[in-house]
């Protein structure tokens, strides 16, 4: 919880987020290797070539996380939708969602950068 907030500025209720949350569950479970770009497949054999697992790792899980954060945007367009700051803000409420992979070091890093910003963190 940011410095500047209350528990008061959390929603007793958000079923965008809930929605964007079970969408991202389906979006997580259809995805596989095969669905890699061919310039994603090849970083990931190269960095497994080297003897980087653990970025051959990193890269298929950034990959993942695209790919649901694309299927996401495509699905919920009523979204605005960003590069940079949290991933989506619901115009109508200024609830603001961060879709994660919910790995540890996700996570954190997304704890530590957005340190300022009242967002739900969607999962998967």
């Amino acid at each position: 919880m940011p410095a500047n907030k209350s528990l008061k500025d959390v929603p007793a209720t958000d079923p965008v987020g809930d929605a964007l949350q079970a969408a991202a569950a389906q979006a997580a479970q259809r995805w596989g290797p095969h669905l890699l770009r061919a310039q994603e497949r090849e970083a990931i054999k190269t960095a497994a070539s080297r003897g980087d697992h653990w970025l051959a790792q990193l890269l298929e899980r950034q990959a993942r996380g695209r790919y649901v954060e694309n299927r996401l945007s495509e699905q919920f367009l009523e979204l605005r939708w960003n590069k940079k700051g949290v991933d989506a803000i619901d115009p109508v409420t200024g609830c603001r969602y961060e879709v994660l992979s919910g790995t540890d070091s996700n996570l954190a890093l997304h704890g530590q950068r957005m340190a300022g910003e009242l967002f739900r963190m969607i999962t998967f």
